[in-house]
């Protein structure tokens, strides 16, 4: 074996195949770790690309949530809309009829108010008023009881012998 010399004439040992080894284990290992990490970074990514499409799936029905909210809003304030429209068309209709009912009893009525009246208007409107609630509750009164005497007299005529007559029993009868 030749003897290896340094610059300044110093003899070098040959270098040992016994680090070899030690090297041969540090790059197999660094190559194992490597694959590893690869994999792992793999997964991540796809754990990131189905967290997106996740995210993107949530925010379009989060989107499609808030456009039936605002839809539903907007439907509401139209339907509360139409039920106070509802409710004056009633009221209107509510004082067209009564309207209407009082000028069949021959009282007036006016949509608009007048003047606060003085005491002694009010006095003279309520006996007025007194006059006509009398007059219409006689009317009232006559018609129920011309009601009454003819429905008595309907009963009276249809009644059926059962109660108290003992006359002969019905011919379609035989006891």
């Amino acid at each position: 074996m030749a003897q290896y010399f340094d610059a300044y004439g110093n003899p070098v040992k040959p270098k040992s195949a016994g680090i070899i080894l030690p090297l041969a284990l540090v790059l197999l290992a660094s190559g194992g770790a490597n694959y590893w990490l690869w994999k792992e970074r793999a997964k991540a990514v796809s754990d990131a690309y189905t967290t997106a499409a996740k995210l993107a799936a949530t925010e379009a029905v989060q989107k499609e949530a808030a456009e039936k909210i605002e839809k539903m809003e907007a439907e509401h304030a139209s339907l509360v809309e139409a039920k106070e429209q509802a409710v004056k068309d009633a009221q209107a209709r509510a004082l067209e009829l009564a309207k209407l009912k009082d000028d069949m009893a021959g009282v007036e009525v006016s949509k608009e108010r007048e003047p606060e009246p003085t005491a002694d208007d009010k006095a003279k409107a309520d006996a007025k008023d007194d006059k006509k609630a009398d007059a219409k509750s006689d009317t009232k009164s006559k018609e129920k009881s011309k009601a009454k005497e003819k429905k008595k007299k309907t009963e009276s005529s249809h009644r059926s012998k059962k109660h108290g007559d003992d006359a002969a029993p019905a011919p379609d009868r035989e006891l």
